[in-house]
């Protein structure tokens, strides 16, 4: 019964965490989704089993659906980030079977479907330039379930 309610008070977190970050969006016009936006929070992570310094995550939460990457309400965003950050794609699918696959970066989630939950990848973007990030489920990169990584 203990382990219910836990469960109930950290979902009723996340989604009240959910409305904080619909409603401080900063999309710019071109459907760039920049770091310190909608659906990125920083979380503070202990490295060396708890000994050391801490560092930032960068999290986006992305979902799967028919051919397309959603973020936002934005299809296939553009995704911005600092070199050196440590990144957190946090992937669902709300539509058929998909991943989250950078392979500049050896970023692979587990395929998901509808009712499979959330799944995580995390790396730092350890170099400069423009990634395409994708779905490797069939077709679905050439029809178009794509979108950019841009490392600043």
């Amino acid at each position: 019964m203990g382990k219910i309610l836990m469960l109930i008070v950290v979902l009723i977190i996340v989604g009240i965490a959910g409305v904080y970050f619909t409603f401080s969006s900063s999309v710019d016009s071109a459907g760039t989704v920049n770091a310190g936006s909608l659906q990125e929070e920083s979380i503070s992570v202990e490295q060396d089993g708890g000994i050391g310094t801490s560092e930032e995550v960068k999290t986006f939460v992305l979902t799967g659906e028919h051919f397309k990457f959603m973020m936002n309400g934005l299809n296939n965003p553009e995704i911005k980030v600092k070199q050196g950050e440590r990144i957190r794609i946090e992937f669902s699918s709300v539509q058929g079977l998909h991943d989250f696959v950078i392979d500049e970066f050896n970023v692979a989630t587990s395929r998901v479907g509808d009712t499979d939950g959330q799944v995580f990848a995390e790396f730092i973007a350890d170099k400069k330039g423009t990634f395409e990030y994708y779905c490797s489920v069939g077709e679905h990169r050439a029809n178009g379930m794509k979108g950019n990584l841009i490392v600043e």
